[in-house]
């Protein structure tokens, strides 16, 4: 018989950019994303959830044109509208409509959200991907971007990614060299920074901007700032590195300053971040698994003028960087006949309730019944013989006669919750 090439089936494949997640994979993000819940609602952040279409105007009115590119756009009858891309701009405008005139500032707010992106897939890179991240409104200068910064390294700690680093700049430090740039020049410049592609930059700009952004590369580490100085022309450009010392100060008292370095090269992929920006790059990847900043003139395009600054974790990103997802836990696996059906049923039900995983196997011959327990990668057997409840340690091979009271108190102690040693 021919056996088509299912691989170039269309139907049974899902679009360049996007993916499934298998059991392990699902249960990982959903774990990941469950302990930054609990981290960002430890600091006061309430979780907020928006529309993943909305009008194709509010991303063009909040981001502005720039990211017209990166927009997935489906019509809907005679509506244009936009998958979003990125969280901060359906927040701001959620905040600025309704949040802020009924609770007032400041306004700390989270999220876990899917965002979609038109971009190149590969090396990290997805058109589906999830955030984790979090807005706080209404907090100008360092206190606000210090505890951003701070929440942020206790985001990536708390995901397992301790050796990550935070490298932090700040526009302002770049504004009075970009801005005598023609307007595409300073696009181009902007593009080939969050690129890194610093030969490049030096080739667009001339004079005094040429110099400062030649140095570019070297602006980073721990005495950054201080080599800074010479360069920093303007009042802004001094108050900008002013205000990164004040934040490195404060990071002190928040026990985050290890992990976060100076580097004044960075730059953005949104064009509404106006003051410090930073990001985080995991070991070898190229794409940051978290970025954000201070965009203090974006809830003024939604009518409620106020300072505000955040961050956004990439959650599969993360999840590349850390170590395979453990084995899925099954505590028991209980094995049943038509006869012991019900009895099943009521034994599953107990354990369940008790906070244990537990898998019913209905009508499996032992064989069928071991191969499901190796695959589910069960720690108990129990079934039926006659009236009899009988136990099989799977490790051990140990058979014994049982009760439901103690195959509970077992089973919690191989799950790690308990110390009841085997045997009764």
């Amino acid at each position: 018989m021919r056996v088509r090439d299912a691989r170039s089936t269309r139907w049974q494949r899902v679009p360049d950019g996007y993916r499934d997640l298998p059991p392990p994979d699902a249960a990982r993000r959903a774990e990941l994303a469950g302990r930054l819940r609990r981290l960002c609602e430890g600091w006061g952040y309430r979780e907020v959830s928006t529309p993943a279409l909305e009008f194709l105007d509010t991303f063009q009115h909040g981001a502005g044109p720039g990211i017209q590119d990166q927009i997935i756009k489906i019509v809907d009858g005679a509506e244009l509208l936009a998958l979003r891309p990125e969280m901060t701009v359906p927040i701001a405008r959620l905040a600025a409509t309704r949040l802020l005139p009924e609770r007032g500032l400041p306004l700390r707010l989270s999220y876990v959200a899917p965002v979609y992106r038109v971009q190149e897939p590969g090396r990290g890179r997805m058109r589906e991907f999830t955030q984790a991240g979090v807005e706080l409104l209404g907090l100008p200068g360092a206190d606000g971007d210090a505890e951003v910064i701070a929440l942020a390294v206790a985001c990536l700690r708390e995901v397992g990614l301790s050796d990550a680093v935070v490298h932090v700049g700040h526009l302002g430090f770049l504004a009075e060299a970009l801005g005598g740039l023609a307007p595409a020049q300073q696009d181009e410049v902007r593009a080939r920074l969050y690129r890194r592609d610093y030969v490049a930059v030096a080739e667009v700009a001339g004079g005094a901007a040429a110099r400062l952004l030649h140095a570019l590369p070297d602006l980073h580490g721990a005495d950054a700032l201080r080599r800074a100085r010479p360069l920093a022309a303007s009042p802004a450009a001094r108050a900008a590195l002013d205000e990164l010392a004040e934040i490195l100060d404060l990071l002190q008292a928040y026990g985050a300053a290890d992990a976060v370095e100076v580097d004044l090269g960075i730059v953005r992929d949104f064009s509404y971040y106006t003051g410090v920006v930073f990001e985080a790059l995991g070991r070898g990847t190229p794409v940051p698994v978290l970025g954000g900043g201070r965009y203090d003139g974006l809830l003024a395009r939604f009518g409620a003028d106020c300072p505000a600054s955040g961050f956004a974790l990439g959650l599969e990103v993360a999840m590349s960087l850390l170590p395979p997802s453990p084995p899925a836990r099954c505590d028991v696996l209980v094995l049943a006949d038509r006869a012991t059906r019900q009895r099943a049923a009521a034994l599953a039900a107990g354990l369940r309730r008790a906070g244990l995983q537990v898998v019913v196997a209905p009508a499996m011959s032992e064989p069928q019944a071991r191969a499901l327990a190796a695959r589910e990668g069960a720690a108990m057997l129990a079934w039926w013989e006659g009236e009899d409840l009988w136990v099989e340690d799977v490790a051990t091979g140990r058979q014994d006669r049982s009760t439901a009271r103690w195959l509970t108190g077992a089973a919690r102690a191989r799950a790690g919750e308990v110390g009841t040693p085997w045997g009764h």
